[in-house]
């Protein structure tokens, strides 16, 4: 069986997200230690010294928070059944964020390149070759050419995922929309005027059933409010957002969020 820290390394080298827990602070719980600590991947256990069943649900639904959040915190668990208060350091190991870009337009190739200036792991995608392949886009660490909605629905698509739809036509963002907008994905933006993307989202509404707080994760018009007019200003404001909302800023985004 492998040991916590072969466990830990495995995680890195695969680029795979976890949580490390460690028991930090005890309060009458004669079961659980100081130091008693688990990992948590794909939302289950995967290794550790927490057996005390009750922390360990405990354990992986909070888990499940920091690694939506992406940020390392102490928490203060309190056990049900009188098992007393149990303070808990949640460490975050994210598997590297990861840029999927629908669409290979003139916005698209600087979007690219500052994306990997940034440390992401880069995807873009389109079905036509002619804009998708590697001359255009010789840093990104995938090019994909296809049916766009298709390539999305058959992707992994996780919570530190995030996707920006800038097709050549509105009906094709609708299309990959589609596929996403019931995703994991942290982050889901899509170009376009405030008349076009209020269409959409009303046939969403309409014709799809789909919830209104589903529809108001989609960060549209895309971007934040800097006043951008080339392409390079619009990549720009696109990667900006994209970063307010993986770090939790406050600056002012052009869908109001």
């Amino acid at each position: 069986m492998e040991s916590l820290v072969d466990q830990l390394i495995r995680v890195q080298e695969e680029g795979a997200a976890g949580v490390l827990a460690t028991v930090v602070e005890v309060e009458r719980n004669g079961e659980v230690q100081p130091g008693d600590n688990c990992l948590v991947r794909d939302g289950k256990l995967a290794g550790g010294k927490i057996r005390h069943a009750r922390l360990l649900d405990a354990v992986l639904k909070e888990a499940e928070a920091r690694l939506k959040e992406e940020k390392s915190k102490m928490v203060s668990l309190e056990l049900p059944q009188g098992g007393g208060k149990i303070d808990v350091f949640f460490e975050v190991l994210p598997s590297p964020p990861k840029l999927i870009v629908v669409g290979c337009g003139h916005i698209a190739v600087p979007l690219a390149k500052l994306a990997k200036v940034l440390d992401f792991h880069v995807t873009v995608l389109d079905d036509r070759i002619l804009f998708a392949n590697r001359d255009r886009f010789p840093d990104a660490d995938e090019v994909r050419v296809g049916d766009m909605a298709a390539i999305l629905k058959e992707m992994s698509i996780t919570p530190s995922t995030y996707i920006v739809l800038i097709t050549r036509g509105h009906k094709y963002d609708e299309l990959c929309l589609r596929e996403t907008i019931y995703s994991p994905a942290k982050y889901i933006g899509m170009i376009g005027s405030r008349r076009r993307i209020q269409a959409c989202f009303q046939r969403f509404r309409e014709e799809e059933k789909i919830a209104e707080e589903v529809i108001q994760r989609v960060y549209a018009p895309i971007g934040l409010d800097i006043g951008t007019e080339t392409p390079e200003e619009i990549a720009l404001s696109i990667m900006a957002e994209i970063v307010k909302v993986r770090r939790g800023g406050t600056a002012k985004s052009l869908s109001g969020k």
